[in-house]
């Protein structure tokens, strides 16, 4: 099958001329199998001004994705130029999380293979968790690695756990939000994370084709926490809206639940307000994670 790229959202300030003013501004890109996103926070404002998202096909290797990256280097201009940040967020299912207390670089590998197969194709790299402290341990195929530092010099690599994790539990330990069970999904992928309080009790992360996949995964991981789904606080985050099955399931099984609010540390352009403000939450939150 031909790789497909196909644009979702193109939101950007188009009335204020520093859109174009790449030194004074900060660039987040987030990468999947199945999509590439990416926005624009002008630095002195604090404000975000742009963000396109493009949905991906035909992708069945991390590795595939490398000629993508090209052609979006090519046809989108804002992701060309000098800037003072660049974040890159991998989204992939193989993360290792370990406490601080337990951690040692030395062991980075014995950990990770603990949950996935690593080969010499791959690079295990690790982000540190400050708020959880703890350590995600996770592979990065260096072909693709090679390509992200090739056309994003000096740019910051963290994995999607890294930061999601960091910023939604900030919110909940500052009182923003207080959640039992929170859901990101994304097309082809969602995260669950559970907390006990102020603390994450579980996080993983899974593939799914149909929402049926999504909701067994789900169940699944309640019935092994021994969580009723009808007693929770489940709040959503990603880019799915009121319409269609997968909002009606979500009301049918939670009798609590809420969309989660955008990342208050920042202002937004008004064109932002074309989208939800649960959507893009860990791409238009990433510059927050250290």
């Amino acid at each position: 099958m031909q790789n497909i790229v196909k644009e979702l959202y193109c939101i950007k300030d188009t009335v204020n001329p520093e859109l174009n003013d790449h030194g004074k501004k900060i660039l987040s890109i987030e990468l999947s199998l199945d999509g590439f996103s990416y926005c624009v926070l002008d630095a002195e404002k604090f404000r975000y001004i742009a963000l396109e998202s493009f949905a991906l096909e035909g992708i069945k290797d991390l590795n595939d994705l490398s000629p993508v990256l090209d052609e979006m280097v090519r046809e989108k201009l804002l992701l060309t130029g000098s800037y003072q940040r660049i974040s890159f967020a991998l989204n992939s299912a193989d993360v290792s999380l370990i406490p601080a207390d337990y951690f040692s670089y030395s062991e980075k590998n014995t950990y990770l293979n603990f949950s996935t197969d690593t080969d010499q194709e791959t690079e295990t790299r690790v982000d540190k968790l400050n708020n959880l402290s703890a350590f995600a341990v996770y592979a990065f195929p260096k072909q693709l690695l090679h390509k992200v530092n090739f056309l994003f010099p000096a740019c910051r690599i963290r994995h999607i756990s890294t930061s999601l994790i960091e910023n939604i539990l900030y919110m909940v330990r500052y009182g923003r939000v207080s959640p039992q069970l929170v859901l990101h999904v994304q097309k082809g992928n969602f995260q669950i994370l559970y907390f006990e309080g102020n603390n994450l009790s579980f996080y993983n992360s899974y593939r799914y084709q149909t929402w049926d996949d999504l909701f067994y995964y789900l169940f699944f991981v309640l019935e092994q926490l021994s969580l009723d789904a009808e007693k929770l606080d489940m709040m959503l985050f990603g880019e799915v809206g009121i319409e269609g099955e997968f909002y009606k399931k979500v009301k049918l099984y939670f009798k609590s639940f809420s969309f989660g609010p955008r990342n208050d540390l920042y202002k937004y352009s008004e064109a932002f307000d074309n989208i939800p403000h649960h959507f893009f939450y860990n791409l238009l939150s990433l510059n927050a994670c250290g």
